[in-house]
């Protein structure tokens, strides 16, 4: 048997008491009175020692009660073996630190890290800790797996080594992912009885209320996760910053019409600022910056000065604030995007019962784009040169069988041709076009036909998947062909007429696709020119054959950047910093980490992109805490650490556990309550027994 508190067994030494009582005799046992006594001076009895105890049963039974008295403060139990103590369920944090472009302004990301390495070394030995990094996209630094693993003793050195070779970068603030990512990790650790222990989230922020929230509203927080809020403040408040408008509009070379978005944080005690392009030696402007006056907590779009005569790009600057991080912006003078589309026909642009009129007029001439439909038939010669300019082919005619040969191999090569059947004997074209597939073509029967099933979900149509833009029903085909396609042909049909004719269908031709329009545009055929569908319709052909909307030329970090060329032999990527990666045609950029212009090189073309922080990343006033409780977050005012536990601490625990299993203390209650009865029962019975002894004169 063992005892929680043996020092209480002391107490036992009170048996002395009851020893020293039955030894002392402190009055005399018989009186007698005398009468020949009765003129004596009384003289009271002296106590004296006895030479033995009497009444011995007495006696033991008080020593008994004092003994189990002093047991039961001393909390005795019986040890279960050697059984080591239990394993702890011990605390689960996950550190998530704020890397985004606003943490480097002076004085936070040294605070930052030092949080972070203070609740990685006040760890417990049963606790474990993951660390997550977040700015556009969360990134795991330190996994739960990785902590398990690591020698107790070594895990926080080993967490701060990587810690270490973290720091802010240039991206934007997605809080809302960053916690939820977070609060996942919980989940893929938990058992199957769910989230084990306390489980807390420490968020090592400046909390800058530009930050992304999307996410946070109505997300189920796994039960038991509490989110601890570790707000690092600058030494500077003050802080504007601008963003460049993507110059859809601008003209090549011509900087004048770029325009800026500026922000001046809420918190900012400055109004007046000077915005202008950067001198080549990186300090001062180049010219006379403009003189600019925003409040704080406002927004405004301001008109950037002219561009240097010949340039075509530029870094716009902001002075005026006290952080420097976001005051310069990239900008890329936009190009001219000219398209060019095969016309296989011969007939005038300026007759408006052929289909060239109308497609002509389909595709206005912008400031940033011109498409030119340019016929393929060059004094009655047919012009190669011309199709291989083309991003975009239409058929309205017969072709003979060397056009036919030239035109399935330019679409095999991975372009995009419409044809469109204006008359019965095209369906000739179409078979070989195909392949040389049995397709049959006649002319449909009837007073005039809708178009009764759309594929919404195919790009072409997809823009007019929208309820207010998908009837296409008032749109009368006063004639149309019918297309009797083989089975084992793979076509897709886009689109069908009411009596259940293909009206606009998809065949693949090696890496091209051939569209066929079953009747044409114009006004002997259809009312398909003049509706207000033509126009896009066209416009959705155009863009997925890859001639479509100019590129954009102003991205944000973080963002990938489409390639500017389909097919062909690999791109060299140049980064701002000078790195030069090589990827596939097709394959978009996606190492937009930095600030800056990157370049794009197909053979002899060249294509630049500026790439800029995000806007939000420069209202840096503090997020409310209230802001992320409305939303959901289970805030904790303060942070719990773990003490680290000895082994000596966690034998003790372990006893006061047995011990509190079995309660032998309370067995030792009722024995002294039975120990106590007795000895009253003996005591009585003892005293009844002395004898008076009287004398009468």
């Amino acid at each position: 048997m063992n005892f929680l508190a043996p020092w209480f067994l002391l107490g036992a030494l009170a048996v002395a008491g009851p020893v020293l009582f039955h030894l002392i005799r402190r009055s005399a046992r018989e009186r007698v009175p005398f009468s020949s006594l009765l003129f004596l001076r009384p003289t009271p009895p002296r106590a004296t020692r006895r030479r033995k105890i009497e009444h011995v049963a007495l006696l033991l039974l008080r020593c008994l009660g004092l003994v189990l008295l002093a047991a039961c403060f001393a909390r005795p139990f019986f040890p279960k073996g050697n059984a080591s103590p239990p394993a702890e369920e011990g605390r689960q944090t996950v550190v998530v630190l704020d890397t985004s472009a606003s943490m480097r302004r002076e004085g936070l990301w040294p605070k930052a890290r030092a949080l972070a390495q203070r609740h990685i070394k006040e760890a417990g030995l049963a606790d474990r800790v993951a660390v997550l990094t977040f700015e556009r996209q969360p990134r795991t630094l330190v996994s739960f797996t990785d902590w398990s693993s690591w020698p107790v003793d070594q895990r926080a050195a080993l967490a701060g080594q990587r810690l270490d070779t973290v720091s802010p970068g240039w991206g934007g603030t997605h809080l809302g992912l960053a916690l939820t990512s977070a609060a996942e990790l919980f989940s893929e650790n938990a058992g199957a009885g769910g989230v084990p222990g306390p489980c807390d989230v420490v968020l090592i922020s400046d909390m800058q209320e530009g930050a992304a929230l999307d996410g946070l509203q109505g997300y189920e927080w796994p039960k038991g996760v509490r989110v601890i809020i570790e707000r690092v403040d600058p030494k500077r408040r003050s802080n504007a910053g601008l963003e460049i408008l993507d110059a859809s509009m601008a003209v090549e070379g011509n900087g004048r019409d770029a325009r800026a978005r500026v922000v001046n944080a809420r918190d900012s005690d400055r109004e007046k600022f000077q915005l202008g392009w950067s001198a080549e030696s990186g300090s001062g402007f180049a010219g006379k910056p403009a003189q600019i006056y925003l409040p704080p907590g406002q927004t405004r779009t301001f008109s950037a000065p002219e561009l240097a005569s010949g340039a075509t790009t530029g870094a716009l600057r902001l002075t005026g604030d006290e952080e420097d991080f976001d005051n310069t912006a990239w900008f890329v003078a936009p190009e001219m995007e000219q398209t060019v589309i095969a016309y296989f026909g011969s007939e005038s642009a300026n007759d408006p019962e052929q289909l060239r009129y109308y497609l002509q007029r389909a595709f206005p001439e912008t400031a940033r784009r011109k498409v030119e439909v340019v016929s393929t038939i060059s004094n009655s010669v047919f012009s190669l040169e011309t199709l291989n300019r083309a991003a975009l082919a239409v058929i309205p005619a017969s072709l003979d069988a060397d056009e036919v040969k030239v035109v399935r191999a330019w679409l095999a090569d991975g372009k995009t041709a419409l044809q469109v059947l204006t008359n019965a004997q095209s369906g000739a074209t179409l078979a070989a076009l195909a392949g040389g597939a049995d397709i049959e073509t006649s002319e449909a029967s009837g007073d005039y036909a809708l178009l009764g099933d759309v594929d919404f979900t195919h790009p072409i149509f997809a823009p007019f998947a929208d309820p207010r833009f998908s009837d296409f029903s008032r749109i009368h085909f006063w004639k149309h062909r019918r297309l009797t396609i083989p089975a084992d042909l793979p076509v897709h049909v886009l689109a069908k007429f009411d009596d259940g004719a293909p009206a606009l269908a998809q065949i693949t031709i090696g890496q091209g696709n051939l569209l066929i329009l079953a009747a044409g545009w114009g006004p002997a055929d259809s009312q398909l020119a003049l509706s207000s569908k033509f126009l896009p319709l066209l416009q959705t052909i155009l863009d997925w054959s890859g001639g479509g909307a100019p590129a954009r030329a102003q991205f944000q970090t973080g963002e990938p950047i489409p390639s500017p060329v389909s097919s062909g032999g690999a791109l060299q990527w140049r980064k701002p910093d000078g790195k030069v990666l090589a990827l596939a045609a097709g394959t978009p950029f996606t190492e937009t980490d930095m600030r800056g212009i990157y370049t794009a090189t197909a053979g002899a073309r060249v294509r630049r992109y500026a790439v800029n922080l995000p806007l939000d990343e420069s209202r840096t006033a503090p997020l409310s805490p209230d802001d992320l409780a409305r939303l959901g977050v289970p805030l904790q005012s303060a942070p719990v650490f773990s003490a680290p536990i000895s082994p000596g601490t966690q034998r003790r625990l372990l006893q006061a556990e047995v011990e509190n299993r079995q309660k032998l203390w309370r067995w030792l209650i009722v024995g002294l309550l039975g120990v106590a009865l007795i000895e009253i029962v003996l005591g009585g019975w003892l005293t009844g027994r002395v004898k008076t002894l009287e004398v009468t004169p």
